[in-house]
């Protein structure tokens, strides 16, 4: 798998993993953040691709006429790319089998890392203030926005991720969108989109003043977004957390 297409796919798909787990990734995504009230953290990631998907990835593999014997993910590249951040370490990253892919990272301070996300952005997209002790985080991504994200996540400017994302398919319904994806991955693909989730949870240590977007349990938040709204961007996301 080395022809640029194949290269595009996988980076596609870490791509929208990445998007989870960054910004607080059928296939089933689960990040957990950790975060303490002196703003560090740590942060953990598993990713489990529908074995459809996979046979999905082989069959496109072929249509090209290479394949290759290693794995779907490479975890060196992943970590060096998650480490350009400063203050990110990358605790633990494997494959386990063909489709998952599990990650550990750590964080010192959370301020700092939004801060300089805000700067490389035209547009606000992930946030953080503190007003009197208080501090919210808060995301807001819609279709005018979500090119600015290029400068975090490359990925939405391939060509390939660009034909399934939200700024080549405006105005489709979502029906229309599932039957795109049918034919694009073949027979069930459009239920694989359908039905895959991204789950985010959020611990706080300290209090939990309010939360939007979410489902909260105690200091804990957990917020679940349907892969296709990501794909489609037809609603906005937006999602916040205050706490103390």
């Amino acid at each position: 798998m080395k022809t640029k297409n194949i290269r595009a796919l996988r980076y596609a798909l870490m791509g929208l993993i990445l998007i989870a787990a960054v910004t607080f990734s059928s296939c089933a995504v689960k990040n957990e953040i950790n975060l303490s009230l002196k703003g560090s953290g740590t942060a953990s990631t598993d990713v489990v691709l529908d074995e459809s998907l996979l046979f999905y990835l082989e069959s496109l593999a072929e249509l090209t006429g290479e394949t290759s014997d290693g794995p779907l993910f490479n975890v060196e590249d992943i970590k060096k790319g998650m480490e350009v951040n400063p203050g990110i370490t990358v605790d633990s990253i494997e494959n386990i089998g063909d489709g998952r892919i599990t990650a550990e990272i750590s964080f010192d301070d959370i301020e700092q890392l939004i801060a300089e996300t805000e700067i490389s952005l035209n547009k606000r997209i992930i946030s953080f203030s503190d007003n009197g002790g208080e501090k919210e985080i808060s995301i807001y991504i819609d279709i005018d926005n979500f090119q600015d994200i290029a400068p975090l996540f490359p990925i939405v400017e391939e060509p390939l991720f660009m034909t399934f994302g939200p700024l080549e398919n405006q105005g489709i319904s979502e029906a229309e969108y599932l039957e795109m994806m049918e034919y694009a991955l073949g027979e069930g693909g459009g239920e694989l989109i359908s039905n895959s989730m991204i789950t985010t949870v959020i611990n706080i240590d300290g209090t939990l003043i309010s939360q939007t977007g979410g489902t909260a349990n105690g200091n804990s938040v957990t917020f679940e977004t349907p892969l296709i709204r990501v794909l489609m961007l037809d609603q906005p996301i937006e999602y916040s957390i205050t706490f103390k």
